[in-house]
């Protein structure tokens, strides 16, 4: 018997024990009334015994039908059925409750917001986005549903509508969600820097940066927008504010910097000369030895940057990209770094080997940052 049986074998034994509680409460009611109410309980009981889940849930239909107390029984066990994998089942149950005739408002706000979720989990976000606007439509201020129409709204990158969203859970729990905004806004420049539309782009994420200044992705773009341009004093500009403000992120910009067509390595040579940050260091090193190879990176580790180091997981980084004599140690080390986790989001823990700027656990945005071992 799976463990989904068994929880509906306890829930539904529960059940039992309150209906009873409740017949002894209205004692007017009927013997006949009792038993139609009672009878398909234990009939759906003894169709899980059997392990007849399809037949059981015939009787909890039946349940609910006979009393508006069950429709309670009914949502758990359509979350139990979507928490399972079985999508289909969940969307019948929600769909039968919402085909109640007697359905109170607040039940159908239960139901439709239960369905949307059901095709959410499906991967069926169009349909979901539907059932969440119909909840919103009797209760514009359902924040659960704001926020899983949001969510969408970002899987779907529809970052205009997501910022819309955003605005309305700020309105309503007055909340001021700066750094969330300026992310969608980095986003939506993101689009238009594809684009090629460089100064819509620009516009775009000095924008996102009024919105809060230490939105990483805003920065990314305008470096990177400074570098086509060939704007080494834009660059420079931004290196020094960036190095204020968000300096354990100086790291991120080495690819955008480092570059055959416009190389400001200078510029992070600068930095790492005001703040020796080892992650920073470690990444200039590693990207000038895929580019050029061993020698050039050696020559950066010790004749510019001056850099040692005596953390193990530092000298591995190091070994992966040739800068060891110990010919095992390069070996073992290479396939290391390519699998090595890099980044960790400071809200939910989780550990990524790429830069993201939302996390990919929990959704929150700029909350990525570099792992920092001391051994």
């Amino acid at each position: 018997m799976n463990t989904l049986l068994l929880i509906l074998i306890g829930f539904l034994l529960l059940v039992l024990v309150v209906f009873y509680w409740l017949q002894f409460r209205a004692q007017e009611e009927s013997d006949v009334s009792e038993d139609r109410r009672v009878y398909p309980l234990l009939r759906g009981i003894n169709f899980l015994l059997s392990e007849e889940p399809d037949r059981a849930l015939q009787e909890m239909v039946k349940v609910a039908r006979l009393n508006s107390e069950a429709v309670d029984v009914y949502m758990s066990l359509g979350e139990m059925f979507r928490k399972n994998g079985e999508i289909g089942r969940a969307v019948r149950i929600h769909q039968n409750i919402l085909a109640r005739p007697d359905a109170s408002e607040k039940v159908y706000i239960q139901a439709q917001y239960a369905l949307a979720k059901d095709f959410q989990t499906g991967g069926l976000l169009d349909r979901a986005l539907k059932h969440y606007q119909k909840v919103l439509d009797v209760d514009s201020a359902h924040i659960p549903a704001l926020k899983a129409a949001l969510r969408i709204r970002e899987i779907s990158h529809e970052w205009l509508e997501a910022e819309a969203l955003l605005s309305r859970i700020e309105r309503i729990q007055s909340d001021d969600e700066c750094l969330h905004r300026s992310y969608l806004i980095a986003e939506t420049a993101e689009l238009a820097l594809n684009s090629s539309d460089l100064e819509q782009a620009k516009k775009l994420a000095g924008e996102a940066l009024n919105v809060n200044r230490t939105c990483i992705h805003a920065y990314d773009i305008l470096l990177r927008i400074a570098v086509l341009d060939q704007d080494k004093e834009t660059v420079q500009t931004f290196g020094k504010e960036i190095a204020e403000r968000i300096g354990e992120f100086c790291a991120v910009f080495v690819p955008v910097l480092i570059n055959d067509q416009f190389n400001c390595q200078d510029v992070l040579v600068g930095i790492w000369n005001n703040h020796h940050d080892e992650e920073l260091a470690l990444t200039m090193i590693e990207h000038v030895a895929v580019a050029h190879g061993a020698d050039a990176a050696k020559h950066l580790k010790n004749d510019v940057l001056n850099y040692s180091t005596e953390n193990l997981r530092s000298l591995l980084r190091l070994a992966a990209v040739g800068i060891s004599e110990d010919q095992s140690i390069k070996s073992a080390a290479k396939p290391w770094r390519l699998a090595m986790k890099r980044y960790t989001c400071g809200h939910c823990g989780v550990k990524v080997v790429d830069m993201r700027w939302q996390c990919p656990q929990c959704h929150e945005w700029g909350t990525m940052s570099f792992v920092r071992e001391s051994s």
